[in-house]
Parts: structure tokens; C-alpha cells; sequence
């Protein structure tokens, strides 16, 4: 930008800073808005137009003709590593560090930027980094830039909204931002380079959880998906007309109920095809994004493992829905996520040797191998999945945890089976755990 334009644009801003009025609005602000600290805003405001201006420039092409759609950015640079909820502000450099923890929401106008393709550029790096945005003007000639999901998102009315409810729209603002407009996913869907195909790896036990099970796979939005389903044990009837519903290739083995479940994975990794490996569980609840939240989560973070925090769970027993708060920031982590919402790639699971060819906490297990081989593991967010805990001999009932225990820990508590506040859209069937388990169930410990 040339120097007498930067600094025409630098005036008002610091005339505002400094407690006079200025004719322009406010392109950016914090809602609410505490501190004095206005110079600091004005400069990054500045800044962020500059670097925009000459992106801008660059990203032409040679005719001059600008692109349809927002400039992409890499997912190195905006992403939301390190976001912490009532502070993605802050992680996104978006305002100055004491604001952040006032910040339910941050307010966009048109003003210093150009054009509207250097305000959707702006808009969806912001969204990249896990920052929840309002237009305030809902600018229409934005729309086919930033796409229909972004811009409706973007233009929902956020300020009667609660904590959990403004974080999620956050989260959808971030997985619409990352899946269009990160260069990584740009140049998949332009055909340039293909998405990794993912194999579920899905082991159950259970015949009356089966449907559900299917369901959850079939819900997945993600390109390229193969499901390798392992039943483990008897009882199973039907299968081939069930799966034959399924959008995704299946793919069946069967397994005597003695196997241990670290063998009958590491039969379901044989048998697959994917780039990459993701374990889903018979009895959790997973949204359309699910499987997107975790390719996207392991570009940005270069981590080998990936998963989700168990900051939504259903206590079917007392029949209440609760989150852990303090658990759902974005980052890396030395202990494994949720173990159904493991992510990891073929090459990265035979460095780590495999899963151990243990009958349970085979999660666990594998994190430490992937540590012990040099990985790294990396923990996103928790939306789109929400982990039950029922009377089906669930896992944790070795440790003789109780409803009352989580419900200590717990920072949410809304009555009944809610899946909405993790972000899953409205589901078809009910979950099995609602109707009372046949005994022979109720003996059976359950997979993982």
C-alpha cells in the first residue's frame, strides 16, 4: 500500500484511539469492550489491512481479474492451536490480550478494506482461528465469497446466546472456514490434489447396538470413507441387509468372542485400504463432521494421533446430558483423547507397532507407543461427538465410577439425552441405551 494512503488510513484510527471522534466506523471491535488500550486495536487494524492489500495484489491473476471466492490461507498460519474458550480472541491475535477474556463475540463493518474480497479474506482467517464473527452491515456482496455456510453463520444474530451455544457457532465457523477456504482443502476440491481416504475401524460386540453403529458411519460427510466392520462374537443376524444401506463401502469380518479386541483391530487394519485409520465406537454419538474435524485437526497440528475431548457425555442412567469445560481447549497432549475418535495414519500406526493385542485400554496403549516412536498427539475440539456412559458394562465401570461422580465435575447439566448441545443435528433413531439391555448384555464388557 502506498505510504500516503496508509497514512491517510492511520489518522482517523488514531484520533479515535485517543478519545476524539473520527467519521469512519469501526471496522472491528470486542463485545463487550473493556480497557483502555485503543492504540494497540487501531495498530493491529492498520496492520492486518496492510498485509491484506498486497496478499491482495499477489494473488491476482495475471489479467487482473480477482478470484471468485475468498484468498485462501494456509492452515499452518490460521488455525485454532491453542484456543481456549472465552480467549479465541486472543489466540487469533485478534484483540489485545486483557480483552480477551471479556470477548463473547467480535463485530465486523465495512470499513479499511478495499473491496469485499479483502473483508471475506479477513473474515474467514479470522473464522480459521476459532473466532465467532458477526457482520453487522450482513454485506450480500460477501456471501458468494465466503460461500452460504460461512455467510450464514457469520450473519446469525450471536448476542443472546449463552457460552456453550456461542462457542459452538465458533466451532462451526472454524470447520466451515478450514474445509473451504484453507489452501490444503481449496486445492482438494478443485481437483488438484485428492482427499486421504479414511477406513473406520469399527468393532462391536453388541447386536442391539449394531443400527446405531451404522448410522453414526453413514452419517459422515467426509469424501472418501470405508467402513471395516468387525463383529465380535455371535449373535449378529441381518448384516448384510443392513450394511447394504450404507452410503460407504463395507467391509465384514467376524470374530470369535475370546479374541482379544487389540487382535480383532489389528484384523480390521489389515483389512483395510485407507490413507488413514479412524476408530469409532458402537454406542457414541457422532455428527455429519465428525470425520472432517479430524483430517483438518491432524493438516494444522502435524500431530501422528488425533482425537477428541470427551467434553459432551450422556449419563443414561440419571438421564442428563453434561460438558467438561475445562478440557475442550485445542492442544497437544501426552495422554490419549476420547478412544473413540482416534485418528492416525497407516504408517504412523505401524511405527508405533500396531495395537497391543491387549482385551481392553488398548487407547491408552497406543498413545504411549505413538510418544515412545517420537509422535506427537494433538486433542481438538469437542463438538460433533458426545460420549455415553450407560449400564452396558460401559469400560468405566471398572473403576467404579458413578453418575454423581461426573455429575461433581460437571460445568453444563441440561436433562435428557441432548445431543444438539454437542452440535449433532437432530438424529432419526433413538439410542438403544434408552430401552432397557437384556441381561446377557448387561455381562458383556463393551469394546475399548
Amino acid at each position: 500500500m502506498p505510504l500516503p494512503r496508509f497514512i491517510g488510513r492511520a489518522w482517523p484510527a488514531v484520533l479515535r484511539a485517543g478519545g476524539r471522534t473520527s467519521p469512519f466506523p469501526r471496522p472491528l471491535r470486542s463485545v463487550p469492550r473493556r480497557g483502555a488500550d485503543r492504540l494497540r486495536v487501531a495498530w493491529w487494524h492498520l496492520r492486518s489491512a496492510a498485509r491484506g492489500k498486497w496478499r491482495r495484489i499477489a494473488s491476482r491473476p495475471e489479467n487482473g481479474t480477482p478470484r471468485g471466492s475468498a484468498p485462501a490461507f494456509d492452515l499452518q498460519g490460521y488455525n485454532p492451536i491453542g484456543w481456549r474458550p472465552r480467549a479465541g480472541a486472543e489466540a487469533a491475535g485478534a484483540v489485545p490480550r486483557r480483552n480477551s477474556r471479556h470477548t463473547h463475540h467480535l463485530e465486523d463493518v465495512r470499513a479499511f478494506d478495499a473491496d469485499a474480497e479483502a473483508r471475506a479474506g479477513k473474515l474467514a482467517r479470522l473464522a480459521a482461528s476459532g473466532v465467532a464473527v458477526r457482520l453487522e452491515d450482513g454485506d450480500r456482496r460477501l456471501r458468494p465469497l465466503l460461500g452460504d455456510e460461512l455467510f450464514r453463520l457469520m450473519t446469525a444474530d450471536v448476542r443472546g446466546l449463552d457460552a456453550a451455544a456461542r462457542e459452538l457457532l465458533g466451532i462451526r465457523m472454524q470447520r466451515a472456514a478450514l474445509r473451504e477456504h484453507s489452501s490444503w482443502a481449496r486445492t482438494r476440491r478443485m481437483g488438484s490434489a485428492p482427499f486421504p481416504p479414511v477406513s473406520v475401524l469399527l468393532v462391536t460386540r453388541r447386536p442391539r447396538f449394531l443400527q446405531w453403529a451404522l448410522a453414526g458411519v453413514a452419517r459422515q460427510t467426509w469424501p472418501e470413507v470405508e467402513l471395516i466392520l468387525a463383529l465380535h462374537g455371535e449373535g449378529f443376524g441381518e448384516v448384510e441387509r443392513r450394511i447394504a444401506e450404507l452410503p460407504h463401502p463395507v467391509k465384514v469380518l467376524r470374530a470369535p468372542a475370546g479374541e482379544p479386541l487389540g487382535a480383532v483391530l489389528n484384523a480390521a487394519t489389515a483389512a483395510s485400504g485407507g490413507t488413514l485409520l479412524a476408530k469409532m465406537d458402537d454406542d457414541d454419538v457422532y455428527g455429519a463432521d465428525h470425520l472432517w474435524d479430524l483430517v483438518l485437526a491432524r493438516e494444522y497440528s502435524g500431530a501422528q494421533l488425533v482425537g477428541k475431548w470427551m467434553e459432551f457425555v450422556w449419563l443414561a442412567a440419571s438421564d442428563r446430558t453434561i460438558r467438561w469445560r475445562n478440557g475442550s481447549s485445542e492442544r497437544y497432549r501426552t495422554t490419549s483423547p476420547a478412544g473413540g475418535t482416534l485418528l492416525i495414519s497407516r504408517d504412523d500406526l505401524d511405527r508405533a507397532g500396531g495395537w497391543r493385542n491387549l482385551p481392553g485400554g488398548v487407547d491408552g496403549a497406543l498413545a504411549e507407543d505413538v510418544l515412545r516412536a517420537r509422535g506427537r498427539i494433538y486433542r481438538t475440539h469437542g463438538a460433533g461427538f458426545m460420549l455415553v456412559r450407560h449400564g452396558c458394562r460401559h469400560a468405566w465401570d471398572n473403576e467404579e465410577a458413578s453418575d454423581a461422580r461426573f455429575l461433581a465435575r460437571a460445568d453444563d447439566v441440561w436433562p435428557g439425552f441432548r445431543p444438539d448441545r454437542a452440535g449433532v443435528e437432530a438424529l432419526a433413531m433413538s439410542h438403544p441405551a434408552l430401552d432397557r439391555p437384556p441381561a446377557r448384555d448387561r455381562r458383556r464388557p463393551a469394546p475399548g
